[in-house]
């Protein structure tokens, strides 16, 4: 069955749409909003007959929030970036004396690499009154995001890393997979956002043992998918966020054995769920986001990375090495692979039109 429901941040008129839903079952989230919904209301969900595994609505804000995060690593031990909260200009100014030049400042709540690198005293005032416009956008203003400076970490673009995780509900064996995302999206500037264009299966303990000394400390349940880069200069991994979701790229996860949704409702319904074994695998978006293309190829020209960078993990394919998953259209929903590509074709000509 298929029905449409109102917005997620119209959280009244959503709650009541799934109180009133003829069917209840196992509620899966995929979207950071969503996620936020369900454990804001879980108590409420559950009474109504739904089955979903969440943090509480208190240890959901600890994790997510990425305020509080650097707080609860600080606590913890986990290694992160250096963080201070922005409330007004003058916070900006005290980071970039605290921290030093390169720092980034970015939202507290929003995810999809959404924030702006910081290179000198000239530029404070004008990225402090952007990204103060778009947490108060119509889009984002619901989130209710704050800022935060941190401290920039030098890194190449193949340093960075997650690991996607789920903590059963009504089990004690706990699933990690960890991936390098080879070959991210490079914005206009040369920053890095977050999405995976290229990406491979890696064994890293060391990140799962960081991962789980996280959860472990906030008291963690269901999805979690952990973004970490490696710094050379601390010589360790650091934890950049926690999104209490399936990655946008969970048809790469799914198609090498690590399906975190099947986990999800195998968990809740008392079924077996089959032990997840390690495999090398190798992924591509190029086919359903063509920014895999477009996007790279302009970082190529731009000088932002080499054409050898680019061509790499493609060559990867032809060492018969590795599983490769090529992330395909959506056939049973042409509008959805239509939208994908305007967003491609539009954030080109964004990143064209700038010097």
């Amino acid at each position: 069955h298929t029905y449409y429901s109102p917005k997620v941040s119209e959280s009244s008129a959503y709650l009541d749409f799934l109180l009133e839903l003829p069917h209840r079952g196992v509620l899966v989230y995929s979207s950071d909003a969503g996620a936020e919904f369900v454990a804001q209301y879980q108590d409420t969900l559950r009474r109504a007959g739904y089955r979903l595994n969440i943090a509480a609505y208190e240890t959901f804000r600890r994790g997510f929030d990425k305020d509080k995060i650097f707080k609860e690593c600080q606590a913890c031990g986990v290694p992160t970036m250096k963080t201070k909260e922005i409330e007004s200009v003058g916070d900006l100014y005290a980071a970039a004396e605290a921290f030093g030049f390169p720092l980034i400042l970015k939202p507290t709540r929003l995810a999809g690499g959404a924030y702006r690198k910081v290179t000198d005293t000239e530029r404070i005032p004008e990225v402090y009154a952007y990204m103060r416009a778009l947490i108060r956008s119509e889009e984002h203003a619901a989130q209710q995001s704050c800022l935060i400076a941190q401290e920039f970490i030098a890194h190449h673009h193949q340093d960075i890393y997650c690991c996607e995780t789920y903590y059963p509900a009504n089990r004690p064996e706990r699933c990690f997979l960890s991936i390098q995302k080879v070959r991210p999206n490079i914005n206009y500037d040369g920053t890095v956002g977050s999405r995976l264009y290229a990406g491979q299966t890696v064994e890293l303990p060391e990140l799962e043992r960081l991962s789980a000394q996280i959860l472990d400390h906030l008291g963690w349940k269901g999805f979690a998918h952990l973004d970490w880069l490696y710094s050379e200069k601390y010589k360790q991994f650091l934890l950049c966020e926690i999104n209490p979701r399936l990655p946008g790229f969970s048809n790469f996860t799914t198609a090498v054995g690590f399906d975190m949704a099947w986990y999800y409702y195998a968990d809740l319904t008392a079924r077996q769920a089959k032990p997840f074994r390690f495999r090398r695998a190798l992924y591509f978006e190029a086919l359903r986001h063509p920014g895999d293309l477009t996007t790279n190829l302009l970082a190529v020209t731009k000088g932002h990375l080499s054409l050898w960078a680019f061509l790499q993990p493609y060559l990867k394919i032809f060492t018969f090495r590795y599983k490769v998953v090529m992330d395909v259209y959506y056939g049973t929903d042409p509008g959805l692979t239509w939208a994908n590509y305007k967003i491609s074709f539009r954030n080109l000509l964004k990143k064209i039109s700038r010097p």
